[in-house]
């Protein structure tokens, strides 16, 4: 059977066969698919394809992803300081801040999934914001930043964003956050992204955790950040519920989820979605993320007690 030209394609061993996943050349690793966009080609065992076949293409998925990670040049933020950095406890409830992003986390994940998690959103929004402004481009900022998670082993949705509606004059974010998180956590990831929210809420402005997510979150009137829970799927997947937010405004903003927003001078966009890690991927970049990040990490991310 001949296969499509302009195409790679790489190939899975089922139970009923070989599977073969095609992409553009400059496209998303197959593996990382969604399942709207996946074609398969099914043979069966007494195909052409071997074992052979099988590892070359596996080989060639981790050689293109660390060649992707290699060639990503990161921005770094401006900022008043820098925070400490983070050791989050392993099997413990627990949160960070990364950049603009606040990560929760509940009881089931261990310390290497919790570093897993912080450093590929680290990455990608560094990368994103190098490539694009974070808050006057955001369409093509959150297309470079989900490409960037693709590449390390994430499974993600394309973001796509509605406009929030609110009622009263007035509104602050971290209630819509919750609203919007609701749809899609299980009870202990709404948990711990209500507990994340109230702890940094909790902080005095001059904190470094709070100058860390305001100084990436958002300019005086533009914004753009996320607020992500994170669990453990009965198959012991990694899953990410993630908040996607941008906005416009006329008044100038202080602290984003706090902020109390003028409706009428308003337009907020909203985005929710839920991402898993393949963890065999990420296993094979992981070092080529902590070497790019170099001591990033520990200037843009930093525990959130909770």
């Amino acid at each position: 059977m001949a296969l499509t030209s302009g195409f790679r394609w790489t190939v899975s061993q089922t139970d009923g066969g070989l599977l073969l996943f095609p992409r553009s050349i400059s496209g998303v690793h197959p593996a990382n698919y969604r399942a709207d966009e996946r074609r398969q080609v099914v043979f069966d065992r007494g195909g052409v394809l071997t074992s052979s076949d099988i590892e070359v293409e596996q080989k060639q998925k981790v050689a293109d992803s660390l060649q992707f990670i290699d060639g990503l040049e990161l921005d770094l933020p401006e900022m008043s300081f820098f925070p400490a950095g983070v050791a989050l406890q392993a099997e413990e409830e627990s949160a960070a801040v990364v950049a603009g992003s606040v990560v929760a986390f509940t009881d089931g994940l261990n310390g290497q999934q919790k570093s897993d998690v912080l450093n590929s959103t680290l990455l990608a929004q560094l990368a994103a914001n190098k490539k694009f402004d974070r808050e006057k481009d955001t369409d093509k900022w959150y297309g470079f930043y989900r490409s960037v998670l693709e590449q390390v082993g994430w499974v993600v949705p394309s973001f796509s964003f509605a406009k929030l509606s609110v009622a009263g004059s007035r509104f602050t974010v971290d209630r819509a956050v919750v609203a919007l998180l609701q749809a899609i956590a299980t009870g202990g990831e709404l948990t711990v992204a209500k507990a994340a929210i109230a702890a940094l809420k909790a902080l005095p402005d001059r904190d470094r955790r709070v100058v860390l997510f305001e100084s990436s979150s958002h300019g005086e009137k533009l914004g753009n950040f996320q607020i992500s829970a994170c669990g453990v799927s009965a198959r012991d997947t990694v899953v990410m519920k993630i908040g996607a937010f941008h906005f416009r405004t006329n008044e100038r903003v202080t602290r984003v989820l706090f902020f109390s927003f003028p409706r009428s001078s308003t337009t907020m966009f909203q985005s929710r979605q839920t991402m898993t890690l393949n963890e065999d991927v990420y296993e094979q970049v992981r070092e080529a993320i902590i070497k790019k990040l170099g001591d990033k990490a520990d200037k843009f991310i930093d525990e959130l007690e909770i």
